[in-house]
């Protein structure tokens, strides 16, 4: 008699590159003792999902509209049971909130034992859509283990969204530092040509243009200081909906000489960014995990951070990091003076040491490999 496979089915909403997925495909050729599938909901098929498929893992489409997203639950709900009918899943999985709402009803409906949901978007409802809340806590009573990425994120749930603590297991994001890439010195260069950042020292940060990220406190912070460090230079990239806003307070502070908005840039790019920079800041308010943080702590550059996500748990005070509270450019500040006034070698090796500690690919695919087969 074989021995039973176990069989994992992945669900996303909208995923047009989920990095541990992909690494999760390849380290799952190691187990032949489980299968893994992947669930696309999105109105056209993704790149996402031939992705999957070459790493020999099943890849299905859903179809699902996110602009009309009541109609599109109740259709993803009825295909979603279809197929995992069909799939005859073991464990479905689940990631964000918009596929969460169906998967975990839909597995739950079919008879599915192992219904997982991670986190994701913890909190975001709470502070910008609070009448979703009751779907955050639909997916929490549905699900049978609940995802924290965080420890932040972890005591939010049982706190705020009422999850039952005994279903909540905290692990951590990971990346693969393996394969992480490192610019070369002519990147480097060029990068810095263009943005004209040769003979300055840079504090940056790597996060869309959106109110949480907390790029309004980061230019506070900048025109505390600008006077004092006119070598500076204050670096943003990403893009959002914020733009134009953050534009008008950069002008209205006169920091346009000093403080750039750069836009969205591709990602090959991104490595070019964290080797430039010598102070990296990060000012968002409660992140679920903030897959920047350990990518800064890998690549050796100090951190000011507020006290959120993969930043509370990875970084100590005084000790790795710089931590500021919450809505505070004038802590901001006084993070990044310290970090440009004084030797921050022991600091970033604490860091990097803590990154290989909790946020590698290897940690997360075998907490999650203990989670499904348990």
């Amino acid at each position: 008699m074989k021995n039973k496979v176990t069989h994992i089915v992945q669900v996303m909403a909208d995923p047009l590159s989920v990095t541990y997925f992909n690494l999760f495909a390849e380290l799952s050729k190691n187990h032949p003792e489980i299968k893994l599938s992947f669930i696309c909901l999105n109105s056209v098929k993704t790149p996402m999902m031939e992705d999957m498929k070459k790493r020999g893992c099943d890849s299905y489409l859903v179809k699902f509209d996110n602009t009309k997203r009541i109609k599109s639950w109740i259709s993803a709900y009825f295909q979603l049971k279809k197929l995992l009918k069909k799939l005859n899943a073991d464990v479905v999985h689940s990631h964000l909130f918009d596929d969460g709402v169906p998967a975990m009803l839909a597995a739950k409906h079919v008879g599915i034992k192992k219904r997982i949901h991670t986190k994701g978007c913890t909190s975001f409802n709470w502070f910008y859509a609070p009448k979703a809340v009751l779907l955050d806590r639909l997916i929490n009573k549905s699900a049978t283990h609940i995802i924290a990425v965080s420890n932040e994120s972890k005591q939010f749930l049982i706190e705020k969204e009422k999850a039952n603590p005994k279903k909540v297991h905290l692990i951590h994001h990971g990346i693969s530092f393996k394969t992480l890439k490192t610019a070369n010195e002519h990147e480097i260069k060029a990068f810095k040509k263009q943005y004209q950042l040769e003979g300055k020292r840079v504090v940056g940060t790597v996060s869309r243009y959106i109110k949480w990220k907390g790029y309004i406190e980061f230019i506070e912070a900048a025109n505390l200081i600008k006077n004092k460090y006119p070598d500076v230079i204050f670096i943003g990239i990403g893009s959002g909906s914020q733009e134009e806003e953050l534009r008008t307070l950069i002008k209205q502070k006169g920091l346009e000489d000093q403080f750039i908005l750069t836009g969205w840039i591709e990602k090959k790019f991104i490595p070019s960014v964290f080797q430039s920079l010598d102070v990296y800041l990060h000012a968002a308010f409660m992140e679920p995990f903030g897959f920047v943080i350990p990518e800064a702590m890998v690549n050796r550059i100090p951190i000011v951070s507020t006290p959120t996500g993969s930043a509370a748990d990875g970084l100590k005070h005084m000790k790795s990091g710089y931590i500021a509270p919450y809505n505070n450019p004038v802590e901001l500040a006084k993070g990044i003076s310290y970090f440009l006034e004084n030797d921050s070698s022991e600091f970033t090796e604490k860091a990097y040491q803590s990154a290989m500690e909790k946020y590698t690919i290897e940690t997360m695919w075998k907490n999650h490999l203990k989670l499904y087969l348990d």
